[in-house]
């Protein structure tokens, strides 16, 4: 759907309808407080993490995950969408990750909808290479 000239959606309607509402949430997991190497900080909970991560992306509740960063910055902190069946099932699980278990990071639950966006993925058979987009 393409703006007009005054830069409003021709049928604002129409367009509201086709909004996807795929309800998922989004856990937003900051350190406790800052620190000066977060990557030291977490070291010892990671393997941990990374196993709980796992076992929900296999269990089919992890849609998305990763670190808040810009480039070579980042805090420590990271985001996670979840696929739950109502907020109240989306906080437990999040209290079950690690880093949020052990008093290292602050895990808030947010309600999210997937609406629109593009998702371009690429698969190479030939070279077992895969890129998304």
């Amino acid at each position: 759907m393409t703006t007009t000239r005054d830069g409003t959606l021709p049928d604002l309607e129409d367009h509201l309808k086709r909004l996807r509402r795929v309800q998922l949430y989004m856990v937003r997991m900051d350190m406790r407080h800052p620190v000066d190497s977060p990557m030291e900080y977490l070291t010892p909970h990671l393997q941990e993490h990374i196993l709980w991560l796992e076992a929900q992306e296999k269990n089919g509740v992890l849609f998305l995950s990763g670190a808040n960063a810009a480039g070579e910055e980042w805090d420590g902190s990271g985001t996670a969408i979840i696929r739950a069946p109502s907020l109240e099932a989306a906080v437990a699980i999040s209290e079950t990750e690690p880093f949020h278990r052990e008093g290292l990071r602050v895990n808030t639950v947010h309600g999210w909808q997937l609406n629109e966006g593009t998702v371009r993925l690429s698969f190479s058979l030939f070279t077992d290479e895969f890129s998304l987009g």
